[in-house]
């Protein structure tokens, strides 16, 4: 192959397939320039069937007249995949390295369980019993705030460790419920205002200091600014009535 075919099949090499004379590429089909060789990386939890599938592209088509932007596109419209790169390396090769989407937690709504990531896609709804680890979100827009309450659950990790479940109350705030059973409120409230943020910063700082999930309590109220407000679980008022044994 001349050096001036191999240049030029370079440059068309970078643009979309239609954009591609036919000429250069039947020139570089007949110099070898043909897929041969697939790299696939990336690939852990989705299927590789579908991403085959997804790709849609045979061995020995001509390599320059693969359309990347398409294979990209069609790459991330699937569940797991959250970003797709694409591209050729000649003579024969096409490269695939796919970023999947990480799993944050499991979102129930109206009596149906999917498994969404940070930033609220919703990623499947089968396979679900391998995550059940995860915090379970609940409720209308809870979706929509997960990339939100992940953030806010990242500056205390050990401690958010223990929940289990956050419910999106009224499409407008958090309660948090514990491994133990205790709820801990949060309020609404704007960034500038005393939010959620703020309010489990400031549980995270009682928490450390005073133990609150190991006390008798069922309801841990953060929602105004100046005062913490407890509710007693049952064994703790039994035990101030002096009817039980603390333990």
């Amino acid at each position: 192959m001349s050096l001036g075919l191999l240049t030029a099949a370079s440059i068309y090499g970078t643009l979309l397939a239609p954009k591609i004379e036919a000429w250069v590429v039947e020139r570089t089909r007949d110099a070898g320039f043909v897929l041969n060789d697939l790299e696939l990386d990336g690939v852990v939890r989705a299927s590789r069937a579908e991403v085959l599938a997804a790709l849609d592209v045979d061995s020995g088509v001509p390599l320059l007249s693969i359309d990347l932007e398409r294979i990209r596109a069609q790459l991330e419209m699937l569940p797991w995949v959250k970003k797709a790169e694409v591209s050729r390396i000649l003579p024969g090769k096409l490269k695939i390295n796919i970023t999947e989407r990480e799993p944050f937690a499991l979102w129930q709504q109206d009596g149906t369980v999917r498994l969404i990531d940070e930033t609220g896609h919703v990623i499947t709804k089968r396979g679900l019993s391998d995550f059940a680890h995860l915090i379970m979100v609940v409720g209308q827009g809870a979706d929509q705030k997960a990339g939100d309450l992940h953030g806010m659950l990242d500056n205390a990790p050990a401690l958010s460790a223990r929940i289990k479940t956050a419910v999106f109350v009224s499409e407008r705030r958090w309660d948090l419920i514990f491994d133990n059973g205790v709820r801990v409120k949060l309020p609404e409230g704007a960034p500038a205002q005393y939010d959620a943020q703020a309010a489990w910063q400031k549980f995270a700082t009682l928490q450390g200091e005073y133990r609150l999930l190991e006390r008798e309590v069922s309801v841990i109220d953060m929602r105004l600014p100046d005062r913490m407000v407890l509710r007693v679980s049952p064994e703790g008022r039994r035990i101030m009535d002096g009817t039980g044994w603390a333990t």
